[in-house]
This record gives C-alpha cells, structure tokens and sequence, in this order.
C-alpha cells in the first residue's frame, strides 16, 4: 500500500506513561492509538472523566519514516500524524499534532518510546498483544467510521452541527463479547455510553 506505515508501528497500541518537560507526568489517564496501515485514530480520556471536553480525541493518517537500526542496535524511526484533513474528525476539542515524534523500540517491538524533538515531553507505549492480526477501517459515511486492530475497536461517530456540540460526537472504545457477534463500549468520550453494546461490522 503506498505510504504504508511500517509492521512495527502497526496495531493498538496503549500508553502507559507520558513525561512531560516541566517534570509532571501522567499514568492514569486512558490513551489508546489503532495504528493501521496508514489510517489512525487517537483518544485521551483523563481518568475520573466528569467533563467530556477534557478529552482529545482524532482520526487521521501516520506517516513515518524507514526504520533504521543504530549502533546501539536500537531500532528507530520518525512518525507524523495528520489530523487536519477536510476528512478527518477530531473532537473534544480539536486535537493536533504539532511535532513529530521520535521513535524507538524494545527488542520485541511490544514497547515504544516516543520523544518530542523539543523535549516537551517522552512517552511510552505498549502494543496491546494481538492487535496486528487483524486491520481494519470502515467508513459508512463522513459522520461515522470504525477502526479495529486485533480485539479493540474504535467507533467514531460525529453528527455535530455548525455549533460543533460536543456532545454530538463520539470515540468509543470497544471490546468484542459473544465470540465477535457483540462488542461492547469499555471507554467512551462521552461516559455515560460505557457497557453499551455497539455494531462494529465486522
């Protein structure tokens, strides 16, 4: 596929911590990222969520760089995101990446570090176990897509108005029960939907 990302940055991936430059950190909050070959989504609910519009939440494209093997025999790469495309929805509020990040992995490829070039902040990733068995993106129409990557599910419904309500707008974070047939909201922007079953289409 052309502008395919490379197999090691693909699947889910969730992240465990963040280090920000000014000392502060954060290990809580809930940060998932399907990668798949290109297409992405992004969500960041904080923990103990009372208020949706403290979430970040977006769809876009990665594109990254070969991966090279250092000296050191560290295997790294530089990833953008694009998120501002005229397809592309982002909600809660709008989110943005304004740097590129500077990647390397463990030995395994199950954790990735990724790092600002400025410093502002390091943070590491884990490839939930799985999540590259199985890519997929499904667009029914601009205001509602669905993006899986092994056993988690991202379904994004966006059905604001000019007024851009948050509340109109959806990331979901599913899992699959009943064998695939069902899969459910395990964490959403908008919590009250959390245990609902949802149709993932697959």
């Amino acid at each position: 596929m052309l502008n395919a990302v490379p197999d090691l940055l693909r699947g889910a991936w969730k992240r465990a911590s963040i280090v920000n430059e000014d000392g502060t950190t954060d290990t809580d909050s809930l940060v998932v990222w399907l990668q798949l070959d290109s297409s992405m989504v992004d969500v960041r609910i904080p923990v103990d969520i009372d208020d949706p519009l403290m979430c970040e939440a977006s769809t876009g494209r990665t594109t990254c760089s070969p991966i090279e093997t250092g000296a050191d025999g560290i295997r790294r790469a530089t990833a953008e995101w694009h998120t501002r495309g005229p397809n592309d929805i982002a909600i809660h509020p709008i989110s943005a990446f304004p740097e590129p990040g500077l990647l390397e992995w463990n030995e395994d490829g199950s954790v990735m570090i990724e790092r600002a070039p400025s410093g502002a902040y390091v943070e590491e990733w884990h490839r939930l176990p799985g999540s590259t068995k199985r890519l997929i993106e499904r667009r029914t129409d601009v205001g509602h897509r669905v993006y899986v990557a092994g056993d988690l599910a991202v379904v994004v419904t966006d059905h604001r108005t000019e007024a851009k309500s948050p509340f109109d707008g959806e990331f979901a974070i599913c899992e699959p029960v009943c064998n695939d047939s069902k899969w459910r909201i395990v964490a959403s922007t908008l919590p009250g939907r959390i245990g609902e079953d949802v149709d993932v289409g697959i």
